[in-house]
């Protein structure tokens, strides 16, 4: 919803408009915000199952190790067993009890044998238990990650469904405040204004008479199909949480002409806001989307010579209407 709308008078009538106005535009506040925050679930509750998924696997890597090193430490406990049935195992000690030099020179082979068995096997063992203790840390650290985004994915949760809550109360508001309007304040407030033709592909000529304005790279074909699927839905009525075709929410109806191009974009004024790239508002072309308000709490889809097509507020039908009738937060090209 624009500021813009808004009315402020002494006139009884005048006021009903005002408080209307500034119901909608709380409840559409709300709304973007609720959208946002379920972005941020879906994004948290991902990052919880990717941290279960990792808990999994590092389990079962921890297990494995335990196992390997389990394995290895029989194969020491029976090097040492062997060495110490064998008695000595240092030369000097086969040469002064052999009884012949033959007798000599296969106890010293096999002592020698056992001796780099016995390292063999030492290393191997040694290495095995630095695999377990690794792969035990990891697992702890996986459950820790785990645990953690399970709590963020809960306190997201927990914020949404307050969020919701505070929607419906404020929904219940403005759908009062409607009824009480007379019929002449609801066709001021449902007013379309000027209905503009879709503009033609390219850069907007507004902009290139513009001679400071630096000219950013066409994008091919531009965002023309999206502007006019948006334009074919003029007149059609704002509901919370609608992405049409037959009604929609500011970024429900971007969401909507987009995905008749094929590009599917985010759910929500703020994730438009901060998605796309960046462009000037003197560099605007006809698909760009325009952000308001300092919360970026509702968008447009800029289409040419100033103007707009969005889904305002409650009670007013998809529009045009310029984009200077609210503060703009920021501009996207997607």
């Amino acid at each position: 919803m624009l500021a813009g709308a808004s009315l402020v008078s002494a006139d009884p009538a005048a006021d009903a408009l005002a408080r209307m106005n500034e119901l909608s535009r709380e409840a559409e506040r709300l709304t973007e915000q609720m959208y946002t925050a379920e972005i941020d679930l879906e994004s948290k509750t991902a990052a919880h199952r990717a941290a279960q998924e990792r808990h999994r696997v590092d389990l079962a890597a921890a297990s494995a190790a335990q196992g390997e090193l389990a394995g290895y430490q029989a194969a020491v406990d029976e090097v040492a067993a062997a060495a110490y049935m064998a008695g000595s195992t240092s030369t000097l000690g086969a040469i002064l009890v052999a009884p012949s030099p033959q007798r000599m020179i296969d106890d010293l082979a096999l002592k020698s044998l056992m001796a780099g068995q016995m390292r063999d096997r030492m290393t191997a063992h040694r290495n095995a238990i630095l695999r377990s203790d690794a792969a035990v840390r990891a697992s702890e650290a996986s459950a820790v990650q785990a645990r953690a985004a399970a709590a963020e994915a809960a306190a997201v949760r927990a914020d949404v469904q307050a969020q919701q809550s505070r929607l419906k109360e404020k929904i219940t508001s403005v759908e009062a405040q409607y009824q009480a309007l007379t019929p002449q304040q609801r066709v001021v407030l449902a007013d379309p204004g000027p209905v503009a033709a879709p503009p033609a592909p390219g850069p907007d000529p507004a902009i290139l008479a513009m001679p400071e304005a630096a000219q950013p790279p066409a994008s091919p074909g531009g965002a023309t199909v999206a502007v006019q699927a948006a334009m074919s839905r003029i007149g059609s009525p704002y509901s919370w949480g609608a992405t049409g075709p037959a009604a929609f929410d500011c970024s429900g109806l971007i969401k909507w002409a987009f995905l008749q191009e094929g590009k599917s974009l985010p759910r929500s004024s703020q994730a438009l806001a901060a998605g796309g790239q960046d462009v000037a508002i003197n560099a605007l072309q006809p698909g760009d989307i325009v952000t308001f308000y300092e919360d970026a709490s509702h968008a447009g889809i800029y289409i040419g010579e100033g103007n707009m097509v969005h889904a305002s507020t409650y009670g007013t039908p998809v529009k045009v209407a310029p984009i200077s009738s609210a503060p703009i937060y920021n501009a996207r090209r997607y």
